[in-house]
């Protein structure tokens, strides 16, 4: 059966949280914060200054949310992509303890803000279900998870491929490990819930007002926007992958990662049931991974992957991630979709998040596809460090951020790189 290409090419979540315009909004000229970008982290980061008495403004190049914060795939935990291994390795264990609990602090603050600001967003502590894709990467995983020290230990279970069944209705896998401590979310709906909290904050936000140029001022900053310019005290860099080349020193130490997702079309319950019993949010241990999950209303597959360049924002793409669902899903076979998209996610060369403060400006990005929490905690904490305040302190303050190599970021050389690892999947 031939799938036919009758979906909508955006993302699925804008059904139920539509991006909305704030063209109107006035252009403040003088305030005390300017947050660049409108995400997670600039969200998290205006939050924190405005019910500060800071007067903040958040400025977004297009409509505010626009990026991945409302195009991910709605998961979250406590992911800190850098194995404790290999951090102990390269910095010693209290450091590599330090540096993980960061990332336990992150999906602890998401839950509280949800729980605290009662933000609407079908937040659900599912569970999350790792596959792995051999024997080995069962194995190397239970070695993992079975060997971190007490400090940063998590709930864990293994699922053996005999038992896998009733995790997920695949064969795919070679067994897997449950994280009980994660969950899904509705990211479109966090981000209007957010941004609602800002607004009612008192802090001004302005869409469509991309950013030019920085100019550095005896007391601050003035910002040459496409709607006139901002004179501010201190200056916030929240554009994750989606920071572009005019912000040059950050620009080369980012990664574009195309992330993308497709939905199906409304399934039988009793197929959803039997798909993934537990609602769990799942990913896999392949190098460049897919990450699924349920809709929040339990009526659609949603199932994300990594695609090239090339591939992105076209039918080819929608083509690609469609036979890798298959992959996993044969009894998908000849299900329609409802909607495709892409969002671009941060990488860094150490596959870790980074805060701190360049020429004077604050940033924080590179979350290397855990955004959700990761985006959500650091830019509470760089909100904090313009404060002044002892607790926006991090493990990763004096982590150094290199730039990547020019050659690895053309697109002509992602594109084949991106290739070339997913074809190694299959050796592995």
């Amino acid at each position: 059966m031939k799938r036919s290409q009758n979906y909508k090419f955006e993302p699925y979540w804008w059904d139920a949280a539509p991006r909305p315009e704030l063209t109107e909004s006035d252009l403040v000229r003088e305030i005390d914060v300017a947050v660049i970008g409108s995400g997670y982290t600039g969200l998290n980061a205006a939050l924190q200054t405005s019910r500060a008495g800071r007067t903040t403004m958040v400025l977004e190049r297009d409509l505010v949310g626009y990026g991945c914060s409302s195009r991910n795939g709605g998961q979250a935990g406590t992911s800190f992509k850098p194995k404790f291994s290999s951090l102990e390795k390269k910095f010693g264990r209290q450091v590599a303890v330090e540096m993980t609990q960061e990332g336990h602090r992150a999906l602890a603050y998401l839950e509280n803000l949800i729980d605290e600001e009662n933000i609407q967003c079908d937040w659900k502590k599912t569970g999350r279900f790792i596959g792995a894709h051999t024997k080995k990467a069962f194995e190397k995983m239970a070695r993992h998870y079975g060997s971190l020290p007490a400090q940063v230990a998590v709930e864990y279970h293994m699922v053996p491929e005999s038992e896998q069944a009733r995790e997920i209705d695949s064969s795919f896998y070679r067994g897997g490990c449950v994280l009980p401590a994660h969950g899904g979310l509705h990211p479109g709906k966090y981000h209007n819930e957010l941004l609602k909290r800002v607004i009612d904050s008192g802090a001004f936000v302005a869409d469509r007002c991309r950013v030019d140029r920085i100019e550095s001022l005896s007391k601050g900053f003035r910002l040459h926007t496409q709607r006139g310019t901002v004179d501010a005290r201190h200056v916030i860099l929240a554009t994750n992958g989606y920071t572009d080349s005019q912000f040059g020193w950050h620009n080369k130490r980012i990664l574009p990662i195309g992330s993308f997702q497709i939905a199906t079309e409304p399934l039988s319950d009793e197929l959803i049931s039997r798909l993934i019993p537990y609602e769990r949010v799942v990913s896999d241990t392949l190098l460049i991974g897919n990450y699924f999950r349920l809709s929040p209303d339990r009526t659609r597959l949603l199932f994300g992957g990594r695609v090239t360049f090339s591939e992105a924002g076209s039918d080819a793409g929608t083509d690609v991630l469609y036979q890798q669902m298959l992959r996993t899903f044969p009894q998908l076979e000849g299900v329609e979709l409802s909607h495709a998209w892409v969002g671009f996610v941060a990488y860094t060369t150490d596959i870790s998040p980074h805060i701190g403060v360049k020429d004077n400006i604050h940033y924080a990005m590179g979350y290397c596809g855990s955004g959700i929490t990761l985006s959500s905690y650091f830019g509470m904490r760089v909100g904090q460090k313009v404060l002044g305040a002892a607790q926006g302190q991090t493990a990763l303050d004096n982590l150094r951020f290199k730039p990547w190599p020019t050659l690895i970021r053309s697109k002509t050389m992602l594109g084949a790189a991106t290739r070339m690892l997913r074809i190694a999947e299959n050796f592995v």
